[in-house]
């Protein structure tokens, strides 16, 4: 599968919310309702355009520096670059999957989503992505006990269980690197 990892452009800010429906959906069906669901995806145009805005104020790099905490911030998708579209979602284009990493001043960098489309697992997307998003060195993330794919990968990807936290009433992995 050939693909190009890239800053998302205000254009794609539905496509990179319904895909990370979408993700949600194939990941944590067997944990949250069917109106869990309902309800992200309700909210996915208010997300859209929030995105979207701060996609145009960083002059769609995808990344800025929070002016009063100095947080940096980075957005990231990978799409295809065959012109080609996903034959389950054509409605996220050329989108394969996203990520966003944030960073505090002298401290951890932590990964804040990593999604993909099903058909995208197992062919490099995660891991290009990841490698991109996240500078060299500490970093942490968050995840749900029972996805135990992501879990399989961070652990490929050189992360361990540090700690156990609650995400919704459910409990998560905060998975740190070194």
């Amino acid at each position: 599968m050939d693909f190009e990892v890239r800053a998302p452009r205000e254009d794609e800010a539905l496509a990179w919310e319904k895909l990370l429906i979408v993700s949600w959906r194939k990941a944590y069906a067997h944990d949250f309702t069917a109106d869990t669901f309902a309800q992200q995806e309700a909210q996915v145009p208010v997300r859209a355009a929030a995105f979207a805005e701060w996609l145009a104020s960083t002059a769609n790099t995808g990344q800025d520096v929070q002016d009063q905490l100095g947080q940096r911030r980075k957005a990231l998708v990978a799409a295809r670059t065959d012109g080609g579209t996903s034959l389950d979602m054509p409605e996220v284009g050329s989108l394969l999957g996203l990520a966003f990493a944030t960073c505090m001043p002298y401290e951890t960098q932590k990964l804040e989503i990593l999604y993909l489309l099903p058909e995208a697992f197992g062919t490099g997307v995660a891991q290009t992505l990841m490698e991109a998003v996240l500078a060299d060195g500490p970093a942490e993330l968050e995840v749900l006990t029972t996805n135990a794919r992501a879990i399989r990968f961070y652990e490929k990807e050189g992360f361990a269980i540090a700690s156990t936290d609650e995400f919704a009433g459910r409990k998560t992995y905060i998975m740190k690197r070194a």
